[in-house]
Protein backbone atom coordinates (compact mmCIF):
# COMPACT_ATOMS: atom_id res chain seq x y z
CA UNK A 1 0.00 0.00 0.00
CA UNK A 2 1.42 3.19 -0.99
CA UNK A 3 2.01 6.52 1.41
CA UNK A 4 0.47 6.52 4.75
CA UNK A 5 -1.57 3.30 4.23
CA UNK A 6 1.96 1.15 3.69
CA UNK A 7 1.41 0.98 7.84
CA UNK A 8 -1.28 -1.48 7.16
CA UNK A 9 1.66 -3.79 5.03
CA UNK A 10 2.58 -4.64 9.30
CA UNK A 11 -0.49 -7.60 9.93
CA UNK A 12 -0.31 -7.38 13.46
CA UNK A 13 -0.72 -3.48 13.17
CA UNK A 14 -2.89 -3.36 10.73
CA UNK A 15 -5.36 -5.96 12.99
CA UNK A 16 -4.83 -3.87 15.91
CA UNK A 17 -5.54 -0.99 14.15
CA UNK A 18 -8.89 -1.85 12.13
CA UNK A 19 -10.34 -3.90 14.93
CA UNK A 20 -9.86 -0.89 17.36
CA UNK A 21 -12.09 1.30 14.97
CA UNK A 22 -14.33 -1.56 14.36
CA UNK A 23 -14.79 -3.19 17.62
CA UNK A 24 -14.31 -0.30 19.70
CA UNK A 25 -17.24 1.66 17.51
CA UNK A 26 -19.50 -1.27 18.31
CA UNK A 27 -18.34 -1.83 22.18
CA UNK A 28 -18.70 2.05 22.55
CA UNK A 29 -22.76 1.74 20.36
CA UNK A 30 -23.51 -1.04 23.13
CA UNK A 31 -22.44 0.58 26.42
CA UNK A 32 -20.42 0.29 29.72
CA UNK A 33 -23.65 -0.98 31.40
CA UNK A 34 -23.64 -4.14 29.33
CA UNK A 35 -20.58 -5.48 29.44
CA UNK A 36 -20.04 -4.38 33.81
CA UNK A 37 -23.59 -6.51 33.86
CA UNK A 38 -21.89 -9.16 31.87
CA UNK A 39 -18.40 -9.38 33.99
CA UNK A 40 -16.68 -8.32 31.77
CA UNK A 41 -15.32 -5.61 32.84
CA UNK A 42 -15.72 -3.21 36.07
CA UNK A 43 -17.37 0.11 36.58
CA UNK A 44 -14.13 1.43 38.08
CA UNK A 45 -12.42 0.55 34.98
CA UNK A 46 -11.59 2.82 32.20
CA UNK A 47 -14.17 1.75 29.20
CA UNK A 48 -12.08 3.13 26.45
CA UNK A 49 -8.97 1.15 27.99
CA UNK A 50 -11.51 -1.75 28.26
CA UNK A 51 -12.62 -1.78 24.44
CA UNK A 52 -8.78 -0.84 23.10
CA UNK A 53 -7.64 -3.51 25.41
CA UNK A 54 -10.36 -5.97 23.73
CA UNK A 55 -9.12 -4.97 20.05
CA UNK A 56 -5.67 -5.92 21.14
CA UNK A 57 -6.35 -9.64 22.18
CA UNK A 58 -8.27 -9.75 19.06
CA UNK A 59 -5.18 -9.49 17.39
CA UNK A 60 -3.30 -11.10 19.60
CA UNK A 61 -5.11 -13.93 19.40
CA UNK A 62 -5.35 -14.50 15.32
CA UNK A 63 -1.18 -13.61 15.09
CA UNK A 64 -0.93 -16.81 17.81
CA UNK A 65 -3.41 -19.13 15.02
CA UNK A 66 -1.58 -17.66 12.43
CA UNK A 67 2.18 -18.82 13.45
CA UNK A 68 0.61 -22.02 15.19
CA UNK A 69 -1.36 -23.42 11.97
CA UNK A 70 2.15 -24.19 10.45
CA UNK A 71 3.07 -27.01 13.27
CA UNK A 72 -0.61 -27.87 13.88
CA UNK A 73 -0.58 -29.09 10.35
CA UNK A 74 2.89 -30.59 10.42
CA UNK A 75 1.91 -32.64 13.42
CA UNK A 76 -1.29 -33.48 12.63
CA UNK A 77 -0.31 -34.72 8.79
CA UNK A 78 2.71 -37.09 10.91
CA UNK A 79 0.64 -38.71 13.26
CA UNK A 80 -1.39 -39.46 10.54
CA UNK A 81 0.74 -40.97 8.51
CA UNK A 82 -0.14 -44.50 10.09
CA UNK A 83 -3.45 -44.74 9.69
CA UNK A 84 -3.64 -43.74 6.14
CA UNK A 85 -0.72 -46.22 5.44
CA UNK A 86 -2.47 -49.21 7.09
CA UNK A 87 -5.67 -48.76 7.67
CA UNK A 88 -6.97 -46.33 4.69
CA UNK A 89 -4.77 -46.11 2.08
CA UNK A 90 -4.60 -42.85 -0.11
CA UNK A 91 -6.84 -40.86 2.53
CA UNK A 92 -5.65 -37.35 4.32
CA UNK A 93 -6.57 -35.83 7.30
CA UNK A 94 -9.00 -33.20 7.42
CA UNK A 95 -8.63 -30.30 9.04
CA UNK A 96 -10.58 -26.96 9.25
CA UNK A 97 -10.03 -23.53 6.09
CA UNK A 98 -8.18 -21.59 9.10
CA UNK A 99 -5.00 -24.24 8.23
CA UNK A 100 -4.93 -22.10 5.06
CA UNK A 101 -4.21 -18.60 7.21
CA UNK A 102 -0.43 -19.39 7.50
CA UNK A 103 0.52 -19.55 3.97
CA UNK A 104 -1.16 -16.81 2.44
CA UNK A 105 -0.73 -13.02 2.91
CA UNK A 106 -2.14 -12.58 6.69
CA UNK A 107 -3.59 -9.22 5.43
CA UNK A 108 -5.69 -10.44 3.71
CA UNK A 109 -7.19 -12.71 6.18
CA UNK A 110 -8.05 -9.67 7.95
CA UNK A 111 -9.30 -7.34 5.11
CA UNK A 112 -11.29 -10.47 4.75
CA UNK A 113 -12.79 -10.77 8.10
CA UNK A 114 -13.04 -7.00 7.68
CA UNK A 115 -15.14 -6.89 4.17
CA UNK A 116 -17.21 -9.62 5.26
CA UNK A 117 -18.36 -8.02 8.71
CA UNK A 118 -19.04 -4.83 6.60
CA UNK A 119 -21.24 -6.88 4.54
CA UNK A 120 -23.15 -8.41 7.10
CA UNK A 121 -23.82 -4.93 8.94
CA UNK A 122 -25.38 -3.53 5.69
CA UNK A 123 -27.25 -6.45 5.15
CA UNK A 124 -28.61 -6.39 8.63
CA UNK A 125 -29.63 -2.62 8.48
CA UNK A 126 -31.53 -3.30 5.42
CA UNK A 127 -33.81 -6.25 6.89
CA UNK A 128 -34.37 -3.56 9.72
CA UNK A 129 -35.40 -0.57 7.20
CA UNK A 130 -37.88 -3.36 5.20
CA UNK A 131 -39.27 -4.63 8.38
CA UNK A 132 -38.25 -8.03 8.17
CA UNK A 133 -39.77 -10.24 10.86
CA UNK A 134 -36.60 -12.32 10.55
CA UNK A 135 -33.66 -10.31 11.73
CA UNK A 136 -30.23 -11.85 11.71
CA UNK A 137 -26.76 -10.61 14.06
CA UNK A 138 -23.24 -10.67 13.00
CA UNK A 139 -21.40 -14.43 13.56
CA UNK A 140 -18.01 -14.48 13.81
CA UNK A 141 -17.91 -17.85 12.76
CA UNK A 142 -19.24 -17.12 9.68
CA UNK A 143 -17.21 -13.51 9.40
CA UNK A 144 -14.07 -15.32 10.30
CA UNK A 145 -13.98 -19.01 8.91
CA UNK A 146 -15.97 -18.20 5.85
CA UNK A 147 -14.74 -14.62 4.94
CA UNK A 148 -11.59 -14.22 5.91
CA UNK A 149 -10.41 -17.71 3.88
CA UNK A 150 -12.57 -16.59 0.90
CA UNK A 151 -10.08 -13.00 1.39
CA UNK A 152 -7.33 -14.91 1.47
CA UNK A 153 -7.73 -17.03 -1.74
CA UNK A 154 -9.35 -14.28 -3.45
CA UNK A 155 -6.16 -11.85 -2.63
CA UNK A 156 -4.04 -14.78 -4.28
CA UNK A 157 -6.72 -14.65 -7.87
CA UNK A 158 -7.14 -11.76 -7.72
CA UNK A 159 -5.51 -8.90 -5.96
CA UNK A 160 -6.79 -6.30 -3.07
CA UNK A 161 -9.54 -5.78 -4.93
CA UNK A 162 -11.09 -9.23 -4.85
CA UNK A 163 -9.98 -9.67 -1.50
CA UNK A 164 -12.81 -6.75 -0.05
CA UNK A 165 -15.26 -7.37 -2.49
CA UNK A 166 -15.98 -11.05 -2.59
CA UNK A 167 -16.01 -11.26 1.18
CA UNK A 168 -18.25 -8.19 1.32
CA UNK A 169 -20.90 -10.03 -1.00
CA UNK A 170 -20.28 -12.74 0.88
CA UNK A 171 -21.61 -10.90 4.04
CA UNK A 172 -24.58 -9.74 2.37
CA UNK A 173 -25.74 -13.45 1.27
CA UNK A 174 -25.05 -14.57 4.98
CA UNK A 175 -27.26 -12.13 6.21
CA UNK A 176 -29.78 -12.29 3.80
CA UNK A 177 -29.82 -15.76 2.27
CA UNK A 178 -30.19 -16.88 7.01
CA UNK A 179 -33.12 -14.41 6.85
CA UNK A 180 -35.01 -15.67 3.60
CA UNK A 181 -34.29 -19.55 4.65
CA UNK A 182 -34.98 -19.18 8.42
CA UNK A 183 -38.18 -17.26 8.41
CA UNK A 184 -39.57 -19.77 5.09
CA UNK A 185 -39.37 -22.59 6.88
CA UNK A 186 -39.77 -21.60 10.24
CA UNK A 187 -36.41 -21.59 12.23
CA UNK A 188 -36.51 -18.42 12.94
CA UNK A 189 -38.77 -19.75 16.16
CA UNK A 190 -36.25 -22.51 17.48
CA UNK A 191 -33.64 -19.90 17.91
CA UNK A 192 -32.14 -19.34 14.06
CA UNK A 193 -30.01 -20.70 11.27
CA UNK A 194 -26.46 -21.42 10.75
CA UNK A 195 -24.92 -18.14 8.96
CA UNK A 196 -22.15 -20.40 6.62
CA UNK A 197 -22.12 -18.82 3.36
CA UNK A 198 -22.96 -22.66 1.79
CA UNK A 199 -25.59 -22.83 4.73
CA UNK A 200 -27.43 -19.85 2.64
CA UNK A 201 -26.61 -20.88 -0.92
CA UNK A 202 -27.06 -24.26 -1.18
CA UNK A 203 -28.29 -25.61 1.66
CA UNK A 204 -31.70 -23.35 1.50
CA UNK A 205 -32.69 -25.55 -1.44
CA UNK A 206 -31.56 -28.95 0.62
CA UNK A 207 -33.94 -27.27 2.95
CA UNK A 208 -36.59 -26.46 1.52
CA UNK A 209 -36.80 -29.81 -0.43
CA UNK A 210 -36.81 -31.76 2.52
CA UNK A 211 -38.84 -29.33 4.54
CA UNK A 212 -41.43 -29.93 1.56
CA UNK A 213 -40.70 -33.74 0.88
CA UNK A 214 -40.35 -35.19 3.31
CA UNK A 215 -38.31 -38.29 3.52
CA UNK A 216 -38.05 -38.75 -0.19
CA UNK A 217 -36.62 -34.66 0.11
CA UNK A 218 -33.80 -36.07 2.70
CA UNK A 219 -33.53 -39.25 0.02
CA UNK A 220 -32.95 -36.62 -3.01
CA UNK A 221 -30.37 -34.34 -0.80
CA UNK A 222 -28.22 -37.62 0.39
CA UNK A 223 -28.41 -39.09 -3.12
CA UNK A 224 -27.07 -35.50 -4.64
CA UNK A 225 -24.27 -35.34 -1.94
CA UNK A 226 -22.96 -38.80 -2.84
CA UNK A 227 -22.76 -38.21 -6.68
CA UNK A 228 -20.99 -34.81 -6.34
CA UNK A 229 -17.69 -36.93 -5.57
CA UNK A 230 -18.63 -39.57 -7.48
CA UNK A 231 -18.61 -36.90 -10.34
CA UNK A 232 -15.37 -35.15 -9.75
CA UNK A 233 -13.45 -38.51 -9.53
CA UNK A 234 -14.84 -39.73 -12.45
CA UNK A 235 -14.21 -36.12 -14.23
CA UNK A 236 -10.38 -36.23 -13.43
CA UNK A 237 -9.50 -39.66 -11.82
CA UNK A 238 -5.69 -38.97 -11.84
CA UNK A 239 -6.15 -35.96 -10.77
CA UNK A 240 -8.38 -36.63 -7.71
CA UNK A 241 -6.20 -37.55 -5.03
CA UNK A 242 -2.81 -35.77 -6.38
CA UNK A 243 -3.98 -32.58 -5.11
CA UNK A 244 -4.06 -33.50 -2.04
CA UNK A 245 -0.74 -36.09 -1.99
CA UNK A 246 1.57 -33.87 -4.29
CA UNK A 247 0.20 -30.34 -5.03
CA UNK A 248 3.03 -29.50 -7.30
CA UNK A 249 2.23 -32.55 -9.48
CA UNK A 250 -1.06 -32.16 -9.65
CA UNK A 251 -0.34 -28.60 -11.52
CA UNK A 252 1.91 -29.96 -13.88
CA UNK A 253 -0.76 -33.00 -14.67
CA UNK A 254 -3.03 -29.86 -15.10
CA UNK A 255 -1.18 -28.14 -17.22
CA UNK A 256 -0.94 -31.05 -19.28
CA UNK A 257 -4.39 -31.63 -19.52
CA UNK A 258 -5.18 -27.62 -20.24
CA UNK A 259 -2.73 -28.59 -23.49
CA UNK A 260 -4.29 -31.43 -24.59
CA UNK A 261 -7.87 -29.85 -24.79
Amino acid sequence: MPGFFSIFNENMVCTAILMTVFFGVIMAIIGKPFFVESGATTEAENFAYFCFNTSLNFAVYLAILQLGVRTFVTELTASFQGIADKLLPASIPGVDCAVCFGFGDSNAVTFGFLAGLVGQIIAILVLILVGSPTIIICGFVPVFFDNATMGLVANEKGGLKACLIIPFFAGLVQVFGAALIAGWVGLAEYGGYLGMFDWDTVWPVFTVLMHYAGYIGVAVVVIVLLAIPQIEYRMDPEGYFLITEDYDAYMEHKAKRAAVN
